[in-house]
């Protein structure tokens, strides 16, 4: 089905190091692995994914091997692909890498107990004696053992991140339809659950409860209508022996947008997207549910005028698949009334998010630490939530503003405004290819992604942040045809100043002219006899 997909086919995939196909398969089986133990937020399994983060980020950091011949770069030395992210990208990963960290440097008690919010706590280890030699210096973190996890946990969506920008397009549009695969048996697994009442009353897949499984088939969703877009009338890009303009396709080619394999890979990915929007339905989250039916009506704004690439249907296909996902949204209005959940906790969210904000105002500018949320909630614990552990604020923002502080808020803004530029890039002129469309919809998943975790806290499933962090990197990936033609740019007046110009060297087997002897000059000495 990826021949179709590529722009040169499965023979796209060529000149392959070792290195690059490790680093291929091992994202792939990470990416299979993740959702299978309860989202990986068991310790064992959570432990096994971060090995094997670690073995991802050591092989991006190795020197790189030399390439096969005629590849793009034959050169040995430190990764430096044209998909690697720019400085200030690369600024943003190593704060946010570091900021963990950071919380865990020891300050001496004195100065530690005048850090916002840790009066409270310095004066109860006063009380119990707990200020001798061995407690004079203290971490900026509140519990330095959960800072600790927090940061282990960060490795698995850091180096999945990556491992994307670092792979070719061709590999990357395969591991996007293993993403896919990934989201439709979950989905089928969630509608197997829901049919069989004893089991539970709806779809959680192998995650531990609905709003997880609803966060991986929303982002799914997106990805799934993109590529049936994309896949519908497809025409192959132009070559240098055929013209790049438009022209009316002959009745040859309308039969061959309608050969089976083509109809094949259609079918199947429309079976794909409809499963996961029934998998959907059926989890019953009501935040899924209504973050689906703007995901479809924002990919059919999106690609309903682009389908195959160059909306090969003209303006009928245009009102043809608008019609289809105006209708799809109308269809689901009374099934989102008749299947979505009433969260009878929904109310004490609010309860929830006052109690947070308590807190965040006491421990900012600098947090509590990261992972310490739970236990710093306690003592601020709402008297209208009684008997129970609220171990997540179900507001990621805010949740992260207690536990980080005003850098957290930093991030934040400058994530979207990374977001908002990256949608420039992809909203550009020209023929779209499978690739923008994917681009478009993994842009269109992270947003969904973003609205859900208001509600919910999705990213703090170790499965989750591992799917948002490889569409992030399908979203933020730079194809390396884009580099190539930078590399191949003129230079601009004064930019190889200092620098020696190149040396052109004629082989001796080449300096010798042919001709030589039937030039003007040499046939008039032959001639006169000169």
């Amino acid at each position: 089905m990826t021949g179709a997909l590529t722009p040169h086919g499965p023979a796209g995939i060529r000149h392959v190091t070792a290195q690059d196909a490790a680093l291929f398969y091992g994202l792939a089986l990470l990416l299979v692995y993740a959702p299978l133990f309860l989202g990986t937020s068991r310790p064992v399994p959570l432990m096994i994914m971060e090995l094997a983060a670690v073995a991802l980020l050591a092989g991006l950091f190795m020197p790189r091997q030399a390439a096969a011949a005629g590849s793009e770069d034959g050169r040995t030395g430190p990764v430096g692909l044209p998909g690697r992210p720019s400085r200030p990208a690369l600024l943003f990963l190593l704060l946010l890498f570091l900021l963990p960290l950071f919380q865990l440097v020891p300050l001496p008690f004195e100065l530690w107990s005048r850090l916002p919010g840790r009066a409270f706590y310095a004066e109860a280890m006063r009380l119990a004696g707990d200020t001798d030699d061995g407690f004079n210096w203290r971490a900026i973190s509140l519990i330095p053992t959960t800072t600790e996890a927090a940061w282990l946990a960060l490795l698995p969506p850091l180096a999945v991140f990556l491992a994307v920008l670092r792979l070719d397009q061709e590999r990357l549009l395969v591991l996007v339809l293993v993403f896919l695969g990934i989201a439709t048996g979950e989905a089928l697994l969630g509608l197997i659950q829901y049919g069989n009442t004893l089991m539970t009353d709806s779809a959680t897949g192998t995650y531990r409860n609905r709003n997880h499984l609803a966060g991986l088939l929303e982002m799914a969703l997106p990805v799934g209508l993109a590529l049936l877009a994309a896949t519908v009338g497809h025409r192959r890009p132009p070559h240098a022996g055929r013209p790049h303009g438009r022209r009316k396709p002959t009745l040859r080619q309308w039969v061959a947008r309608f050969s089976v394999a083509r109809i094949n890979q259609t079918a199947a990915l429309g079976a794909a997207s409809l499963a996961i929007l029934l998998g959907l339905i059926f989890t019953r989250s009501r935040a899924g549910i209504s973050l689906a039916m703007l995901g479809i009506l924002l990919s059919s704004l999106m690609f309903s005028y682009r389908l195959g690439g160059r909306n090969t249907y003209g303006l009928i296909g245009t009102f043809t698949a608008a019609g289809v996902g105006l209708a799809s949204l109308i269809g689901l209005v009374p099934i989102w009334n008749r299947f979505a959940y009433a969260d009878p906790f929904e109310d004490g969210r609010w309860t929830i998010f006052d109690a947070t904000v308590q807190a965040i105002g006491e421990f900012f500018p600098l947090g509590s630490g990261a992972g310490t949320f739970i236990d710093v909630l306690r003592r601020f614990h709402p008297a209208a939530v009684p008997g129970v552990t609220i171990n997540r604020a179900h507001n990621d923002y805010l949740e992260w503003l207690l536990e980080f502080g005003l850098i957290a808020a930093v991030l934040v803004a400058v994530w979207l405004l990374f977001y908002l530029r990256q949608w420039g890039r992809v909203w550009q002129s020209g023929e779209w290819t499978p690739l923008r469309f994917v681009q478009a919809g993994a842009g269109t998943a992270l947003l969904l992604m973003m609205l859900h975790t208001l509600a919910d806290y999705n990213l703090r499933v170790p499965a989750n942040a591992v799917f948002t962090a490889f569409l992030a990197g399908v979203f933020f990936h730079q194809p390396r045809r884009a580099a190539a033609r930078r590399s191949r740019r003129p230079e601009a007046p004064g930019e190889n100043s200092g620098r020696a110009p190149p040396v052109f060297v004629i082989p001796p087997e080449n300096q010798n002219n042919p001709f030589r002897a039937w030039s003007p000059t040499a046939v008039s000495r032959r001639r006169t006899g000169v």
